[in-house]
């Protein structure tokens, strides 16, 4: 019932500089109550002052994975998915960095980085965020709306970070019930100017509408193929003209079982 994909590309500054993709995405379903698929699509951003903030994007998206997955393992819901649920995974990730900086030798800073996901199943969705970037979602076909505004510090090109002691206050979280996204995107702040209509404060339909076109017409076995296409336009002269951070994008699109055998 759930298409999606997920793409991680190398900036142009980064391949400049040596260093490598500091961002991270997943996108993976797990069985919830009654059989029910349920989604988690993830992405983390590095920060490009942080020397180990590859890890730190990486070690987000997996322990929060591994927290969502052990939840419904027990026959938890998403609607059990709360703040206090995302503030307890918070505080392992940041105890896990501090291990990781102790046996570096560096501060827990060099891991810095922002953290945005999505889990949804038919009738209920959450949405975490902390840091820029966006999570944008659709109930009807093409209407796309954001969960949350990119966040942005006491300067514009400055954000906050999930490794932050005071992370907890900037973590953002939303639950919607009775509702079902049936499509959603999750992106870094590479693709913020070009997903999002600064000026109205709205998702940018023109960039989103191409991709879940062809992601709802997508058979199985084209998905690898889907992936490769969709690293190649990211990493593509017309993107990159526009934006030369690392680029995330994960996509998902969701359809009823009767679509599937009519």
């Amino acid at each position: 019932m759930w298409k999606y994909a997920n793409v991680s590309v190398r900036g142009t500054s980064h391949a400049k500089n040596g260093t490598p993709c500091q961002d991270y995405s997943l996108s993976r379903t797990f069985e919830g109550p009654g059989g029910t698929r349920v989604l988690l699509a993830a992405a983390s951003d590095g920060a490009g002052s942080a020397s180990r903030s590859d890890e730190g994007s990486e070690l987000a998206c997996t322990l929060f994975a591994d927290a969502v997955g052990s939840h419904f393992a027990r026959g938890g819901q998403v609607e059990e998915l709360t703040r206090e649920f995302c503030e307890s995974w918070l505080g392992r990730f940041q105890r896990a960095v501090r291990a990781r900086a102790a046996k570096a030798g560096c501060r827990s800073r060099e891991f810095a980085c922002t953290f945005l996901a999505a889990v949804i199943c038919e009738g209920a969705a959450v949405f975490i965020q902390i840091g820029d970037g966006a999570i944008v979602y659709a109930e009807k076909e093409d209407e796309y709306m954001w969960a949350f505004w990119p966040q942005q510090g006491e300067y514009e090109n400055m954000t906050y970070f999930a490794t932050q002691s005071s992370a907890k206050k900037f973590l953002q979280h939303s639950l919607h019930t009775e509702r079902t996204y049936g499509e959603v995107a999750v992106f870094t702040d590479g693709l913020q100017r070009l997903a999002l209509h600064y000026q109205t404060r709205s998702a940018y339909a023109p960039f989103f509408r191409p991709f879940f076109s062809v992601l709802r017409r997508l058979e199985e076995e084209d998905h690898t193929r889907y992936s490769d296409s969709l690293r190649a336009f990211l990493d593509s002269d017309r993107v990159n003209e526009r934006t030369d951070d690392d680029k995330t994008l994960v996509l998902a699109t969701w359809q009823r079982e009767r679509e599937e055998s009519s």
